[in-house]
């Protein structure tokens, strides 16, 4: 029986120190093979890649709530119109691995894709904030539907009951109407909070982001372009495709733990 005790003291300790244990930050960190095409600002390293008809810059700003944003620029030097969308913006995820030589004792470090994607599109996004939007709105539509048929009921209770209340039964009927004030007060205030920031995060997607363009000989367009994070990836390949052209991007991944 000790030992039963002991040993679900020492999982529940584990549990508790996972749960309280910060977790660990990402960085990338540019792997240019020419260091000249690299140029720094407020803090960010941005790759420039040159190819005849296109130009893309590119430099890594956070991780954030499990995406890794990255700050884009495209330019058009063709004669043609070229559209850019996000799903031009490709990424491939390697691991390391170290092959160990047994009858040596030494071995060697070698890396392994394991992972391919794209650039996560603002539309999806813009449209599953509609999408949540909306339903947020019909559940207060429902629940204020619902208050008012509850009030109905409540003062045909009041009406049928005049003259035989008594004082415990005022009293109930008057903590009870104060609660469910409260609890309709607090509902419209998550209410109004989270389409509040549902409206900030889709002026986020709206206006920061890069979206589907189509770019006239000579223009450029620039701003923000994120894929999912991933915390086993260790070298980050990243290629941009503009009309025929196709911009190549290396980065290590590094943990840092608290």
């Amino acid at each position: 029986m000790r030992l039963i005790y002991m040993s679900a003291y020492i999982l529940l300790a584990a549990v508790i120190f996972a749960a309280c244990s910060p977790e660990p930050v990402m960085r990338l960190q540019q792997d240019a093979d020419d260091e000249s095409e690299v140029t720094a600002y407020r803090g960010m390293e941005y790759l420039i890649s040159d190819k005849d008809s296109s130009s893309a810059i590119l430099a890594y700003y956070r991780h954030i709530e499990g995406r890794v944003i990255m700050d884009l620029e495209v330019m058009n030097f063709s004669d043609e119109t070229i559209r850019f969308e996000p799903a031009n913006f490709t990424y491939v995820l390697h691991g390391e691995k170290f092959d160990l030589d047994r009858e040596t004792g030494g071995g060697e470090w070698r890396t392994y894709k394991f992972a391919e994607g794209r650039a996560i599109d603002p539309e999806d996004r813009l449209l599953n904030i509609d999408l949540d939007t909306s339903r947020a709105v019909a559940r207060e539509r429902t629940s204020r539907a619902i208050d008012g048929v509850a009030f109905a009921l409540y003062v045909a209770n009041e009406v049928s009951a005049a003259g035989r209340e008594t004082s415990d039964d005022r009293a109930y009927r008057e903590a009870r109407r104060t609660r469910d004030a409260l609890i309709r007060a607090d509902r419209r205030d998550n209410f109004y909070r989270n389409v509040a920031s549902m409206s900030d995060n889709r002026v986020y997607w709206e206006t920061e982001t890069l979206r589907t363009t189509d770019l006239m000989p000579g223009e450029s367009i620039a701003g923000e372009i994120s894929f999912p994070a991933n915390n086993d990836a260790r070298i980050i390949e990243i290629i941009v495709h503009i009309g025929e052209d196709e911009h190549r991007f290396l980065y290590r991944q590094r943990l840092f733990n608290p």
